[in-house]
């Protein structure tokens, strides 16, 4: 019953802040769960029963969720807007590959923080140290399509899959 409860109550904490990160989109800035909400709704959500700590890890959950639904939703509205010819596919994209990045094998394929997914384009075999969801840099490469710079991991040609 208590784990019921503490589910529903994140339900509810998360709706409210679903409102909160929509007026603040790009703000990472979030001041806690507690700062967020009044006193009342605090107590009424029963989150005056988790620790110090536990709220904390609750606060820095939002706080990526947030970031990571923001930047998903920017690129549905790019990619929406693209296909639609309304405006032109942006020149440089930024993100991070999903997972331990460990090279490219000729074929592989990379997933995105932002959604997106890119397929190597050259056939270019390389191993490098793991690393875990390195940023990356895509830049229009002219007629030559796309190319992915891998912080920690070189760089190589790739085209859009979705």
């Amino acid at each position: 019953m208590t784990k019921l409860r503490l589910v529903f109550s994140f339900i509810a904490v998360a709706s409210f802040l679903g409102a909160c990160a929509y007026a603040q989109a790009q703000n990472t800035d979030f001041p806690g769960v507690q700062k967020s909400m009044t006193p009342s709704l605090f107590e009424q959500a029963g989150l005056h029963k988790l620790s110090a700590e536990e709220r904390a890890r609750l606060d820095e959950f939002i706080r990526a969720y947030v970031a990571t639904s923001n930047e998903r939703a920017a690129t549905a509205a790019v990619d929406t807007a693209v296909k639609s010819n309304k405006v032109q596919e942006p020149e440089v994209i930024e993100s991070r590959i999903v997972g331990r990045f460990v090279g490219y094998n000729g074929r592989s394929r990379f997933t995105l923080a932002n959604g997106q997914v890119w397929a190597q384009s050259q056939q270019t075999i390389r191993s490098y140290p793991p690393i875990d969801s390195p940023p990356v840099i895509i830049v229009k490469a002219g007629g030559w399509g796309h190319r992915m710079y891998i912080l920690g991991g070189g760089n190589i040609r790739v085209s859009k899959i979705r």
